[in-house]
């Protein structure tokens, strides 16, 4: 086991020190948007409800990635299994960021300039400001952290140190293919519907209607007319 964990922690070293860095992106992000409340720039009513949701997703992120980047692989997100949930949680939390992002750039509008404003950055922020770019900059990290789970995932189910159905510290059975569509279902229902495809082939080759259908030969008819 001791083995499993030291060959594991080269291959986490990377994506480890990768979602540590969004994670304090994300904190940075938190932090200008308090202070763009506090000094009165306050996004529109049209586009409110993005800048909140995205607000929102980026703090369930943070909170709920801190115990895997901030006490590694040996953690109690481990090792209790919470992992994968987790992982579905980031997931689901980066569709809703960048859902938010696709929605800004269809109904948001550029602000208008200021009288006698006519320099780029002016323009720059009439057309992108503060709010604007902490929403692109959260679906960005989001979309790292995802991406820095999702390869921590994968190492320890390859390694047997994390099953979903039994405690992390199991380094018995190794799994060598891990399916991408266990961000967001179960390994057994992976298993379930790749066994259910095995046998849906297995029947189909057995088919009798399936088969290529012969026909009959005709015996030739004898030739009467000499």
């Amino acid at each position: 086991l001791r083995a499993a964990h030291e060959k594991v922690s080269g291959t986490v070293e990377r994506p480890l020190a990768h979602g540590r860095c969004s994670i304090f992106g994300l904190l940075v992000l938190a932090l200008i948007r308090c202070l763009a409340v506090l000094q009165g720039d306050i996004p529109g009513y049209s586009v409110y409800a993005m800048h909140f949701l995205t607000t929102a997703s980026d703090i369930i992120c943070v909170l709920c990635t801190v115990p895997l980047f901030g006490f590694g692989p040996r953690g109690s997100c481990v090792q209790k299994g919470c992992l994968g949930p987790m992982l579905t949680l980031v997931f689901a939390m980066s569709l809703v960021d960048l859902s938010a992002l696709g929605a800004y750039f269809l109904v948001a509008t550029p602000r208008p300039l200021a009288p006698g404003s006519r320099s780029i950055i002016d323009v720059m922020e009439a057309m992108v400001g503060v709010w604007e770019w902490a929403l692109m900059s959260s679906a960005a990290l989001q979309l790292a952290l995802c991406v820095s789970s999702w390869r921590i995932y994968r190492a320890l189910r390859m390694a047997g140190l994390y099953a979903p159905d039994k405690p992390a510290d199991v380094a018995k059975d190794k799994t060598q293919e891990i399916s991408v569509l266990e961000i967001m279902c179960e390994a057994e229902d992976i298993e379930y519907l790749e066994q259910f495809e095995i046998n849906c082939g297995a029947k189909g080759d057995a088919d009798p209607l399936l088969e290529a259908e012969t026909v009959p030969e005709v015996p030739p008819t004898p030739n009467s007319g000499n």
